[in-house]
């Protein structure tokens, strides 16, 4: 794997889960073959003219940029801040799908949502900060009603008149 790498600004949490669930250490790699790999590996451009490699700021994540035969890092490694920030939804999208999965049957059951929550940062390696609860509990409450909107309009086309 490279050690060519993009640099992407994320929140915290998102950080940490990403770091988390590719092995625990900075820079991460990227699974080969994942959406996300296969992004940058389509996405990833020649350096511009008169553009500066980008340093890594205070709050980015490093990611490496995957090496395959046809599309070498050393040549292709920037990515367009259109490109980051169409990764950053990406791997935002993983991250709402592993809450999901975890939190969407064990909350039926009725337990308190807030240990749920801390029981899911634990698990994925997500230190509290002071917002990090509350924000995860928004998205999964989000995903929730949207569920359960989705859920109510099917039933509701499914009512004979």
């Amino acid at each position: 794997m490279s050690q060519i790498c993009i640099y992407l600004k994320m929140p915290s949490y998102l950080r940490q889960w990403l770091i988390h669930r590719h092995g625990g250490s900075e820079p991460i790699s990227l699974v080969r073959g994942s959406a996300e790999s296969d992004f940058l590996k389509k996405s990833t451009s020649k350096l511009p003219d008169g553009v500066m490699p980008p340093r890594q700021q205070e709050g980015e994540l490093a990611i490496c940029i995957p090496y395959y035969k046809c599309h070498d890092p050393r040549t292709y490694n920037y990515l367009s801040k259109n490109g980051k920030s169409c990764l950053l939804e990406m791997l935002k999208n993983d991250f709402k799908v592993d809450l999901w999965e975890y939190l969407h049957d064990i909350d039926r059951c009725g337990s308190e949502l807030n240990g749920l929550i801390y029981q899911f940062m634990e698990l994925r390696g997500i230190k509290e900060d002071g917002t990090s609860s509350d924000t995860i509990k928004k998205i999964y409450q989000r995903k929730r009603n949207s569920y359960k909107t989705a859920q109510n309009r099917k039933k509701k086309k499914n009512i004979p008149t």
